[in-house]
């Protein structure tokens, strides 16, 4: 599939793609057929407007209609070499499609250090020049610090009849988060699920659920979350609780 989204975007881009480069749990091994993204990360030579916005909905939805189970599977940021250059700087106006969002113009700062950093360590190079020379080098503190951010106003981040599958995201979200952030290691969903169960064992049985929340999130029939929401905020509140005495 890969392959295919690459052809896609070289296609959509022309000849303003700088490279393209993958990351994520493809780049690290841990990706799961069923249930895993595919991320990417465009690089181009201007920053996308909304003409090549436009090109490129239609490039995904090209995408999603000859691989519909890739449909909502596949993440990537359009952006341009000196808004990457300027990262930890400035911001940049990006185009995006990630799972739940269709492809939109965003304005990129510091909070998209989530994508640039993991991308610079492990990333691999699908086309165009080494990833490490269009990322610049990014303090694992301002990471990590990102990390904290992010995960402080996930309680808030979902409705009250939030899916299984969204309540999934944001319970291992938080757990991966939480070594992030302590010791800035960068687990899978499924490694930092074992090591969260240990760490917080009256949660173990959301946790157990959650991993099969995820498995299951494409599955038409999935039942209403507003039965577990207050149970999954009482989690995240515990891990950030954690977070603030460490």
């Amino acid at each position: 599939m890969v392959v295919k989204v690459r052809d896609a975007i070289v296609d959509g881009t022309g000849a303003s793609l700088v490279g393209l480069y993958l990351y994520g749990s493809l780049a690290t091994r841990d990706f799961e057929p069923d249930v895993s993204d595919i991320d990417l990360i465009a690089v181009l030579t201007v920053a996308p407007d909304e003409q090549l916005a436009s090109q490129l909905r239609e490039t995904h939805a090209r995408l999603a209609r000859g691989s519909p189970e890739w449909d909502d599977r596949i993440e990537v940021d359009y952006v341009s070499a000196r808004g990457l250059a300027d990262c930890l700087t400035d911001t940049a106006t990006i185009a995006r499609i990630s799972p739940g969002e269709p492809l939109h113009l965003v304005e990129a700062g510091r909070d998209f250090l989530l994508d640039w950093y993991p991308a610079r360590q492990d990333g691999v190079t699908v086309l165009g020049p080494p990833l490490r020379s269009v990322i610049p080098p990014i303090p694992e503190a301002e990471y990590r610090e990102e990390v904290r951010r992010y995960v402080a106003g996930f309680a808030s981040r979902f409705d009250d009849d939030a899916s299984p599958g969204s309540q999934a995201y944001a319970i291992l979200t938080m757990c991966r988060g939480l070594f992030a952030i302590r010791f800035g290691e960068r687990l899978s969903k499924r490694e930092a699920a074992s090591r969260a169960k240990r760490e917080f064992p009256r949660w173990a049985d959301l946790i157990d659920r959650a991993l099969r929340w995820r498995d299951r999130q494409w599955d038409d029939d999935q039942p209403s979350g507003s039965g577990t929401v207050a149970e999954t905020r009482a989690f995240i509140s515990d891990v950030k609780d954690a977070l603030e005495r460490s």
